[in-house]
């Protein structure tokens, strides 16, 4: 297992745990929304952290190339709401909902990209 097996692996955990614990928080009702969501947004993060790292190097380069864009955005997620909360430089009130959305998306799409190019390369 590689250095980037593992960041894509922690990559893409990130990204299904934020993903399935918003979408869980969402569908249950208010009181008890957040008990149940973030643990299997966690629970969920895990696994596919673990599947993806056992997976990865034997998938084939367009799988490769999804989970690369799928770490990317996580990355990226992670990143700026850490910026946000930690008010880095003042940017707090810079970094709206949409703005995330919009950048991580961005870092995911070049993330897929650049991980479609490593994937296609030759071997040597």
């Amino acid at each position: 297992m590689t250095g980037r097996t593992v960041a894509i692996a922690l990559g893409t955990g990130f990204t299904t745990a934020l993903l399935v614990a918003v979408s869980v928080i969402e569908a249950l009702p208010y009181e008890f929304s957040a008990i149940i969501g973030l643990p299997v947004g966690l629970v969920a993060g895990v696994a596919v952290a673990v599947l993806v790292g056992w997976r990865y190097e034997r998938a084939s380069p367009a799988v490769r190339s999804v989970a690369g864009g799928a770490a990317g955005f996580g990355y990226a997620v992670v990143s700026l709401l850490a910026v946000r909360y930690a008010d880095f430089l003042g940017l707090e009130s810079a970094i709206t909902f949409e703005r995330l959305v919009v950048a991580s998306a961005v870092v995911g799409v070049a993330a897929l990209v650049v991980s479609w190019l490593h994937a296609s390369r030759p071997s040597s």
